[in-house]
């Protein structure tokens, strides 16, 4: 359902989905779409003020992906190169981690994802890489293994997380960087 909000004089418009999550979500594509997500519960007026509450970085944001030419990535690999580097990427990421931490090899899925490089549920010990993958360096996808196979020993972001994705990733501040310019 796409709202619109007056903000000192500047409409902002934005498509409100409904999903099952805890949090109101709010992404600004490089397309200068302006997405929010929030629980059915959580009231319109509610939203509203809260898009309002962030319309200086809504805005901000905006101007910011004007200023970008965006174009369309073009993938790095084939399809069968992506499919064995990921696959030996990830046996190599196991057996660094296996070797120090006792963790039973996790499943690994593939899937298209909006807004993550991959996901970990480590209670059912699988990760999940996005199949936008494709399109990054070996360097990145390895940051990215990383990343997911450290959420098997600590899951949230804390610098106890961090401690041990730089353990097996020390320039991951840059690789992160890079990766948060590639708009998929």
């Amino acid at each position: 359902m796409v709202r619109e909000v007056n903000y000192k004089g500047t409409i902002i418009k934005y498509d409100l989905q409904r999903k099952r999550v805890k949090n109101i979500n709010l992404r600004v594509k490089p397309d200068l779409t302006v997405l929010v997500s929030a629980n059915s519960r959580v009231g319109v007026k509610y939203i509203d003020d809260f898009v309002l509450r962030k319309s200086d970085f809504i805005l901000s944001a905006i101007d910011k992906f004007k200023n970008i030419s965006v174009t369309e990535p073009n993938p790095v690999f084939t399809l069968e190169e992506f499919t064995r580097f990921i696959s030996d990427t990830f046996k190599n990421v196991y057996e660094l981690f296996s070797a120090e931490y006792f963790i039973n090899l996790p499943q690994l899925k593939m899937r298209t994802m909006k807004s993550r490089w991959g996901s970990c549920n480590y209670e059912k010990c699988i990760i999940t890489l996005n199949t936008n993958l494709i399109y990054c360096t070996e360097e990145q996808i390895n940051y990215v293994i990383v990343h997911e196979f450290s959420h098997l020993l600590v899951h949230d972001h804390s610098q106890n997380f961090y401690k041990i994705v730089q353990k097996y990733c020390p320039d991951y501040k840059r690789i992160r960087k890079e990766m948060n310019k590639i708009y998929i």
